[in-house]
């Protein structure tokens, strides 16, 4: 079986000067690199993640890339295939079977559709990386096609725009109605509050805190796990929203964003008080002392003093999911944490549309909390609500308190009313 490996290069090329080798940049790259079982390296693929690092790709994206890779190169040692058997007759080539195999690994629940999707998606962009650079012959080696894909501009407007599309692609034919970022669903109020309950009884204080906060600001996984205490301490207030203070995030800050967007998550200030008495209690201030020196201000941190990892946090969640099935929570055996996201996102633009004067004000104040790099992602909520409404109460208590739109004489009261508190 394939292996992954993380290593740290220093990229070289020759001086047409001197002739001599020069290092580009003031320090390596960590990449992940794909070994067969024989220990020989794909060579190729390793090129490729290689490149795309040196020209700025977001390195979780190009692990998340090589991942899929490593699961390739492991099925073609598995059926003792060469990656450019590319015979005249389709169903013979390396890639037409792959299909059929992922395909059937959807269709007995193996693997789910929508990382059947990338999968094969990620292998057709390595393909035609390798045609560009002649690591295989440049011919055809399917057929492409033109597709149409419909979205909406800032204003609402459908427009149309034409892609390339292959006979590889494997669509994800798992839809359950209409859905928000990632294709996934949120979840309702009711497991929502179920979720925080076993947690608080169940789990650590750290994943509770963890859950609570993307369910409360809808935060990026990765952004909840890089946030330092000084991001909190230094939150700005707004007079225009009181109850609410606003956390700086994306580059220069230290905490992640998807695509480095920078911006200002908005924080309840009963949530940033609870996380800052979490800061400086015993329980964390003994992770802490356990921590390298970089580590020691990130808010949260393991039992070893380690920063939460993407692999880390993964394994964290999924473990997460198989107690819950164990404890009789069945509706949570396919959870996925950016349900937290989807779930946040679907209340704040039903709140949004409430209080908005017209639909693309609502989606302006969405895509700034949420941190949309596009609208079009931002629309897929309005889709969602106007398609599959929700038939329960969306403790709009919750958003009156956290935009301040309610006196500061019924907020006491609220706290205490509003299904995410603590006590």
């Amino acid at each position: 079986m394939a292996s992954l490996e993380s290593t740290k290069i220093n990229p070289v090329r020759r001086s047409t000067d001197t002739g001599d080798l020069e290092v580009l940049g003031d320090r390596g790259l960590d990449v992940p690199l794909i070994y067969f079982e024989d220990g020989n390296p794909w060579v190729a693929a390793n090129e490729y993640a290689i490149e795309k690092l040196q020209l700025g790709k977001d390195s979780k994206t190009v692990n998340s890339f090589m991942r899929h890779l490593k699961a390739y190169a492991s099925w073609l040692e598995s059926k003792d295939k060469d990656w450019r058997d590319f015979p005249k007759k389709k169903k013979d080539r390396v890639l037409f079977i792959f299909k059929g195999y992922l395909v059937g690994q959807r269709e007995n629940r193996l693997l789910s559709p929508s990382t059947v999707s990338e999968r094969m998606r990620c292998v057709v962009q390595f393909y035609r990386w390798a045609m560009v650079n002649r690591w295989i012959e440049n011919r055809d080696l399917w057929e492409d096609t033109q597709k149409i894909v419909r979205f909406h501009n800032t204003v609402g407007l459908e427009r149309t725009m034409g892609v390339q599309s292959t006979e590889l692609a494997i669509p994800n034919r798992v839809r359950r109605g209409a859905t928000v970022e990632a294709g996934l669903l949120p979840i309702t109020t009711e497991n929502q509050n179920i979720l925080l309950d076993y947690l608080k009884k169940h789990s650590t204080t750290e994943l509770y805190l963890i859950f609570k906060t993307a369910f409360l600001t809808g935060a990026r996984s990765e952004t909840i796990r890089s946030l330092g205490i000084h991001n909190l301490e230094t939150a700005l207030s707004d007079s225009g929203s009181p109850g609410v203070r606003y956390v700086n995030v994306g580059p220069g800050t230290g905490v992640k964003t998807k695509h480095g967007v920078t911006g200002a998550i908005p924080f309840a200030s009963q949530l940033l008080g609870e996380l800052l008495d979490y800061a400086y209690s015993e329980g964390r201030l003994n992770r802490q002392a356990l921590a390298k020196e970089p580590d020691r201000t990130v808010l949260f941190l393991t039992s070893r003093g380690n920063r939460y990892s993407e692999t880390s946090f993964t394994k964290l969640i999924s473990d997460l999911r198989r107690d819950l099935v164990k404890a009789g929570l069945s509706q949570f055996s396919e959870f996925n944490f950016h349900q937290t996201r989807a779930t946040f996102g679907t209340h704040l633009m039903r709140f949004a549309l409430e209080r908005c004067a017209n639909v693309v004000d609502a989606i302006r104040f969405v895509r700034d909390t949420l941190l949309h790099k596009s609208e079009s992602t931002t629309w897929q909520y309005v889709t969602f609500i106007n398609q599959e409404p929700i038939k329960e109460s969306l403790s709009l208590e919750f958003y009156n308190l956290f935009c301040g739109v309610i006196k500061n004489d019924e907020r006491d009261q609220l706290i205490n009313k509003v299904v995410f508190d603590s006590d």
